[in-house]
């Protein structure tokens, strides 16, 4: 696979970022931003992925609709990364 878990949980993240007034956001929206392929192993890192940034607490999927939505934790994540 050419892309890591790792780089996927930043282009998430920094989307969610970017978009938090309007978020939260579906995974079709994030998988188009991110720019992802629809093959079966970016798929899966892709998932990989969200369930990670869920662990850590930077995003929160919603109950009802399934969208993602960053969460303070991972807006301060953002900032630090950006201050350094």
């Amino acid at each position: 696979m050419d892309i890591n878990i790792k780089e996927i949980e930043d282009k998430i993240l920094a989307y969610l970022y970017e978009t938090r007034s309007v978020s939260p956001q579906s995974v079709t929206k994030i998988k188009l931003a991110i720019e992802l392929k629809d093959g079966r192993g970016d798929v899966r890192v892709f998932k990989s992925a969200l369930q990670g940034l869920i662990q850590k607490d930077f995003i929160k999927k919603q109950e009802i609709r399934g969208n993602y939505k960053i969460e303070i934790k991972g807006i301060e994540e953002i900032e630090r990364i950006e201050e350094n």
